[in-house]
């Protein structure tokens, strides 16, 4: 009896991803993400640049976290860029690069929120103002979540170096500290998935089925960025011998590849939430509650 009913919630759990994998139209869900990705790094570098020197972290500390996320292809081809952004300093630049990364960043939000509804089968009732207004502040929530985590990343060292004498604790917890590049890493992909795939869907989810996709796509993504040398290897007679070009193409490639990785994260929730837990319900934002309760006000006094 127990063995017919995993395999029929088995069998439902492949129906539904096959249901939601074909619903989150993956390749142009995937291309629109790596379009508003690239549009927004450069953007975002020059604000984090004028930011870095008011805190006391180094560019250093930046590069170290950007060599674990991507591919080494790409890595080369971007950093000596990634450090002249860094490194540079001024108001106007600040503002300006704010502007731009707060625009192309929302946007790139606000598309994914509309894939990610499609993904989860809920797209029939979007506000495109209402989605412009929640992908903004999701996108400065996320935003600012990851640069807390980096910067006490940044500055713990320093910190457990001031405290030490104090506490008497041994220095081997200061290097231990500082070697933790790849769990804090994770930990900062898996934190901001969670936000993303948890706040951003027009849909009622489940915590606990926000972090399946988060933790699967935190996994590939920090293996996708060492495996993708095989793509370098096996075209390095071809166009990567063009160098810039080359990894320019590598660093597109790259990118399509983590939309997907993103867009299958948020086909698994949808697919282990509906399997598990039931049919998925769309959202009622805040005006469709006071239409609601407009309209319920209305009833009542007809029937009156």
């Amino acid at each position: 009896m127990i063995r017919k009913e995993n395999k029929a919630k088995l069998k439902k759990l492949i129906t539904m991803l096959v249901k939601h994998f074909t619903l989150a139209q993956l390749s142009s869900s995937a291309a629109t993400l790596a379009y508003y990705t690239l549009l927004s790094i450069f953007p975002a570098l020059l604000v984090i640049g004028n930011l870095l020197p008011m805190i006391g972290i180094d560019a250093n500390t930046v590069l170290t976290y950007l060599q674990t996320l991507v591919p080494a292809t790409v890595y080369s081809f971007i950093r000596p860029l990634v450090l002249d952004f860094l490194q540079r300093g001024s108001g106007g630049v600040l503002t300006t690069g704010a502007l731009i990364a707060l625009w192309s960043t929302s946007q790139g939000i606000a598309a994914f929120q509309r894939s990610v509804n499609h993904a989860y089968g809920i797209a029939e009732n979007q506000n495109p103002i209402s989605n412009r207004v929640i992908s903004f502040i999701w996108m400065i929530v996320v935003v600012f979540i990851i640069f807390v985590i980096v910067f006490l990343y940044g500055v713990g060292e320093q910190f457990l170096k001031w405290l030490q004498p104090l506490l008497h604790f041994k220095r081997h917890y200061i290097y231990l500290f500082s070697s933790l590049k790849w769990p804090i890493t994770f930990a900062v992909i898996f934190i901001a998935l969670t936000m993303l795939y948890y706040f951003v869907p027009n849909a009622k989810i489940r915590l606990r089925f926000a972090t399946i996709g988060a933790f699967l796509v935190s996994i590939f993504w920090l293996w996708l960025s060492k495996l993708f040398g095989l793509y370098t290897i096996l075209f390095n007679h071809g166009v990567i011998g063009y160098k810039t070009i080359g990894a320019f193409i590598a660093m597109m490639v790259w990118l399509d590849f983590s939309g997907y990785l993103i867009m299958m994260g948020a086909a698994i929730n949808a697919a282990f939430q509906e399997a598990y837990d039931g049919e998925l319900i769309e959202k009622e934002h805040f005006w469709q509650l006071i239409k609601t309760e407009h309209d319920n006000a209305r009833k009542r006094i007809v029937k009156k």
